[in-house]
């Protein structure tokens, strides 16, 4: 099983790698980073050089993208790669050659979701947002407040444990959704919304002072709601209602 899996989540992710969305996607996340940059900037220009005020800040600014960024940029990427897992598999009809074969729907669902999840995390959360940390961590915090800031046990935690989970637990629903119906972009709406949830729930926190720490407490309880949603979706699935629906 694992292996048929695999061997579906391979082939829609070298599709997505060969198309130029995908590095767009990247190119946007990257100008989004210089964003956050020059907010950081602006507001510690403020402080009037209060070494104090600036490592406080510093704090919980990083801190805040330590919870928000993984996720943020992973679900951003999603909406590439979930063109080329359901959409592009429907309007071919190679979802069709594919249920021809001895592989049960719920294998093709969890491949298509591995399909968008493991390359979110790869380029979204590995990449861009451990990378966008650190250069605002080393060459503008550390020239600002005078210190490295590290994130607190519970973002490292919600980074590379939590989020990958969540981001599995959503696209899992969303794929589902592209099966079954017959317009599948509308699953994209949803990865855009999460996206604009996030980038503008974090402009809104940092500029109440807020702090973000919870926000792994959160993303828990999002994914125990999204697995008794996917537990009870796999009932209704199967491969006569996703034929039907590419019709």
């Amino acid at each position: 099983m694992n292996n048929k899996l695999l061997v579906i989540a391979r082939k829609d992710i070298g599709e997505a790698f060969r198309s130029r969305s995908t590095y767009i996607v990247i190119l946007v996340m990257l100008v989004l980073t210089f964003s956050y940059i020059s907010v950081y900037s602006a507001y510690v220009k403020g402080l009037n050089n209060d070494q104090q005020l600036i490592k406080e800040y510093s704090r919980v600014f990083l801190n805040s993208l330590a919870y928000i960024l993984p996720m943020m940029f992973s679900i951003f990427v999603c909406s590439v790669f979930a063109n080329y897992a359901v959409i592009v598999d429907k309007a071919k009809r190679n979802l069709e050659s594919l249920m021809a074969t001895p592989v049960s729907i719920t294998q093709i669902w969890l491949g298509k979701s591995l399909a968008v999840t493991l390359p979110s995390i790869g380029i979204g959360l590995l990449t861009v947002a451990i990378v966008s940390f650190l250069v605002m961590d080393i060459w503008f915090v550390l020239s600002k407040a005078g210190i490295l800031v590290f994130p607190g046990i519970w973002a490292i935690v919600s980074t590379f444990i939590i989020v990958p989970v969540l981001l599995f637990s959503i696209v899992s629903i969303v794929t589902y959704i592209q099966l079954v119906i017959s317009n599948p972009r509308i699953g994209n709406f949803v990865f855009s919304g999460i996206f604009f949830l996030l980038l503008f729930g974090l402009n809104a926190l940092g500029g109440l002072g807020l702090s973000t720490s919870y926000l792994a407490l959160v993303y828990v309880g999002v994914i125990a709601l999204c697995a008794i949603i996917s537990y009870f979706l796999s009932f209704s699935l199967t491969k006569e209602r996703v034929l039907l629906s590419s019709k």
